[in-house]
């Protein structure tokens, strides 16, 4: 199983630092700028759970919107 998290200290096997909004923001841009939270979590290589939150975090901070479709969330950077 791949790692998921990329900040984890090998030695100690602790993570140092988790993802960041950043991440999440580059991933959903790698999808064109719309993508669903799995698309999402796949790019990052995290749980979907994780992207969600930093998904949810860049929305309330105005960066990205979001919607419903059906049973799935899309996610759309913002344009300028």
């Amino acid at each position: 199983m791949p790692e998921r998290n990329p900040n984890r200290d090998d030695e100690s096997g602790k993570y140092t630092a988790g993802y960041t909004d950043d991440n999440a923001f580059e991933a959903l841009k790698e999808y064109g700028g719309v993508a669903t939270t799995s698309e999402v979590a796949e790019e990052m290589d995290c749980a979907r759970r994780t992207a969600y939150n930093k998904l949810s975090s860049l929305e309330e901070n105005g960066r990205i919107t979001s919607r419903k479709s059906g049973r799935t969330r899309l996610w759309q950077v913002d344009s300028e």
